[in-house]
């Protein structure tokens, strides 16, 4: 998000705000006129087909209970439905009272189309319901859900042909599998791996299918002798709010340290999280920065110098609820890269170091572990303090960024020395950045200096990362990352080959060496 985009949002935040104020003070004025006595404005949520209870005026209180005679006033344009006004009595209608409604309905229409804009509510539904042969169950099924939601459902035997359209990230999929036996989750189990979309299985009751459900990371599993499809309906409903993408296969949080300020961890980190998003569509990417210093990510990521939540706020928050995230520190870069804004006041540096503090970060962690399958942790500069400790232990990857100067070699003995006798040597990897500088020691004098073997000096090699300051450095100027503006460049190249390395994604350099996937090469 550049500073347009973000004054933008900012725009049409306050006036969602300002119409949302307009729309309650006529619904008022219209109670007012009407001199009913117990009204309840219901909104229409469009992406799930469900009428939400926003305001009420009950000025009868001392009967509570509405009456048994309602009547319904829809608030509409055309074929299209905002909501609805729902009172205890039937009214006279006047031109006053039409021309309150007609401006309710104006607000509502334009309230909705700066959602839109802001919240990307537009993308299309779609649901896909694959069965392995139950035609008439399938298809009396696919009426039930046509009556429930505004998607477009698809029927098929075979998940494989929209597997191109799921991955565009252009629309929110819902896969319904119909089963009747455990040899169907086996032929789906390599593509559910890979797809990170909402996926609900309807089987038998049957126990095994279940746990294996769940180990592919599917939490609903839906017994076919009972479900209904309004079960379908309340299933999503209590997810609206979360990520849809629910692959939990293959999890990683990675911890990037610095061993001394300005070694370039941060830069690393940044842009490691960059590749992983672009490179795996489908798996959900989140950069958290936790750098006691200033943060300086959200210049990068938001291109926000001034951000009003951080990493204190978040979490404060005792669940995951993708829409209170957003307003708490959270922040969507793209359809699967979020990141959390880290401090941005140097009293805050006492407060990250404080136990109640770690108790709810780790409880935050475990909560946005089930949604999002690469954390990357900007860990900032390494030490031994009880946080750092417990972000070292908690990491599934843990790189020390380090420049070859004597000073930083000398300070990074000591410290691999204490995560060894800590019992985390198999997690690390040693990532020495600018290796090629100027006074820069070699890989034999830091081999020597650290008392490595051969095999871990061979890693040391296989790891190091060019100067490249004439691409960081022009590019640094504006706050700009150099995996979106320059993907040929040796900082870039080398980097993609230590995550292909590392196994966190491959690609297919025989097809890219045709033209393909020429987006991925993109320079300025």
């Amino acid at each position: 998000m550049d500073l347009q985009e973000y004054e933008e949002k900012v725009k049409y935040s306050e006036e969602i705000n300002y119409l949302n104020t307009y729309i309650l003070e006529l619904i008022e004025i219209f109670a007012d006129l009407t001199n009913v006595t117990l009204l309840e404005f219901h909104k229409y949520e469009y992406e799930y087909n469900v009428f939400i209870n926003q305001f009420c005026i009950n000025r009868d209180e001392e009967n509570t209970s509405q009456s048994n005679k309602e009547y319904k006033i829809f608030l509409k344009n055309n074929d299209v439905v905002y909501g609805y006004l729902q009172i205890n009595k039937r009214i006279i209608s006047t031109p006053t009272i039409k021309k309150i409604i007609s401006k309710i309905i104006k607000y509502l229409k334009r309230e909705k189309d700066i959602e839109r804009k802001l919240y990307g509510n537009d993308l299309a539904l779609n649901l896909y319901l694959i069965h392995d042969g139950s035609v008439e169950f399938a298809t009396n099924l696919k009426k039930g859900f046509e009556g429930l939601f505004n998607a477009d459902i698809t029927m098929d035997t075979k998940l494989e042909k929209y597997l191109d359209d799921i991955n565009k990230k252009n629309s929110k999929n819902i896969i319904v599998l119909l089963i009747s036996d455990i040899e169907t989750i086996n032929k789906y189990e390599n593509i559910l791996k890979k797809i990170n979309e909402l996926v609900i299985v309807l089987g038998p009751n049957d126990h095994h299918i279940s746990m294996l459900c769940g180990k592919l990371g599917i939490n609903d599993y839906l017994s076919i002798t009972s479900f209904q499809a309004i079960d379908l309906k309340s299933v999503i409903l209590n997810k609206r709010n979360n990520l849809l993408n629910k692959n939990k296969f293959g999890n990683k949080i990675i911890g990037v340290t610095g061993i001394s300020g300005g070694v370039g961890a941060t830069t690393i980190a940044m842009n490691t999280a960059n590749l992983i998003a672009r490179n795996q569509p489908n798996k959900n990417v989140l950069y958290l920065d936790l750098s006691t210093t200033k943060a300086i990510s959200n210049l990068f990521l938001e291109k926000n110098p001034l951000p009003s939540k951080t990493i204190i706020d978040l979490v404060n928050l005792s669940e995951f609820n993708l829409e209170t995230n957003l307003d708490n520190g959270l922040n969507k870069i793209r359809e699967n890269f979020y990141s959390v804004t880290g401090i941005q006041k140097h009293i805050d540096k006492d407060l990250i170091e404080k136990e109640v503090f770690l108790e709810k970060f780790m409880n935050y962690i475990s909560l946005c572990s089930a949604h999002f399958n690469y954390i990357i942790v900007d860990i900032g500069i390494a030490d031994a303090s009880n946080l750092k400790s417990t972000l070292y232990d908690l990491s599934s990857e843990l790189w020390i960024v380090t420049e070859m100067t004597l000073p930083d070699i000398s300070k990074l003995k000591t410290f691999h020395s204490l995560l060894k006798r800590a019992g985390l040597k198999d997690k690390i990897s040693f990532i020495p950045n600018r290796y090629d500088s100027q006074n820069a020691l070699s890989i034999n004098d830091v081999s020597s200096i650290l008392n490595i073997k051969n095999d871990e000096k061979e890693h040391f090699d296989q790891y190091k990362i060019p100067n490249d300051y004439k691409n960081l450095g022009e590019l640094w100027n504006f706050c700009e990352l150099v995996t979106d503006k320059n993907m040929k460049s040796p900082f870039v190249d080398k980097l993609d080959h230590i995550l292909e390395k590392n196994e966190l994604y491959t690609k297919d350099h025989k097809k890219e060496s045709k033209g393909l996937f020429s987006f991925l090469k993109g320079s300025n």
